[in-house]
């Protein structure tokens, strides 16, 4: 098998893996059709699954100047279950569309639908309200097109309750994405096999790049200009090795401006 560094690109966030790519083997088959329950160890597997990918999804979409924002519902109009929750939203989504697309720009989002969990406070968001104590509700990551978003998006909320807007920080993809899958690890799927968030169809994809490493021996380290730059060693419950890696933030570079606000502009000389 050969060894590989496995470098993942999503916007600012980079992941960089030390790992081997299996040889493919000759005559296998296809996936079979599944006969037995799903084992704990692969369960696991499949929830750490869950929110990286999200994580990898937000982070090649959307950035600081997005937003996260939380729909409630009031008592008359609370949905029966997150199905009818969910075709609530995706009515308020096609309103924002509709709107934007007059203007000529777009809408992208990432959302998950909760229910089972009680009011409790969150290292990442703060304290849950009583309109999220084991009451339907929409987490959702929204792209931010101009100044007036919170109040437009607010104003499309049609089911009484509250609107919580808060500005998406470009430091906590992880954090974010592992909020917005919590009901799904804590609780399980409604569904085998049914992913824990949604989104809408015009998202971009990550870029994956594979770099055979010529011996054992190399070792990560920290490229020029990264930012929050953390290595990585992790381990299952199942007492198997996961991954060795590094994630960090990358930032295009840029020109040095030949003025700034604070500086002023520099004074014209007359000829």
């Amino acid at each position: 098998m050969a060894k590989v560094i496995k470098h993942i690109r999503a916007g600012l966030l980079n992941i960089e893996v030390i790992g081997t790519v299996p040889q493919a083997r000759l005559g296998c088959r296809g996936r079979a059709g599944r006969s037995c329950p799903t084992s704990a160890a692969q369960q696991f597997y499949n929830n750490k699954c869950s929110w990286r990918e999200l994580e990898l999804m937000l982070a090649a979409n959307f950035g600081s100047g997005d937003c996260v924002v939380t729909f409630t519902y009031d008592d008359e109009h609370l949905p029966k279950d997150k199905k009818s929750g969910d075709a609530l939203l995706q009515k308020v989504f096609r309103r924002i569309r509709t709107i934007r697309k007059r203007r000529g720009e777009e809408l992208k989002y990432i959302y998950s639908t909760e229910g089972f969990h009680g009011a409790q406070a969150d290292e990442f968001f703060g304290d849950d309200h009583e309109l999220e104590d084991r009451r339907i509700h929409h987490h959702v990551v929204l792209n931010r097109v101009g100044p007036g978003d919170f109040e437009e998006i607010r104003s499309l909320w049609p089911y009484g309750g509250y609107v919580r807007i808060e500005p998406l920080d470009v430091h906590y993809y992880q954090e974010l994405a592992k909020y917005l899958t919590k009901e799904a690890r804590e609780f399980g799927r409604s569904k085998v096999g049914e992913r824990s968030w949604r989104a809408s169809r015009n998202l971009s994809k990550y870029e994956v790049e594979y770099i055979e490493i010529p011996s054992d021996s190399v070792t990560l380290s920290a490229p020029t200009g990264a930012v929050d730059y953390v290595q990585f060693t992790e381990k299952n419950p199942y007492g198997f090795a996961d991954c060795i890696g590094a994630r960090y933030l990358m930032y295009a570079s840029r020109e040095t401006p030949a003025y700034s606000y604070a500086q002023g502009r520099k004074p014209r000389r007359d000829s």
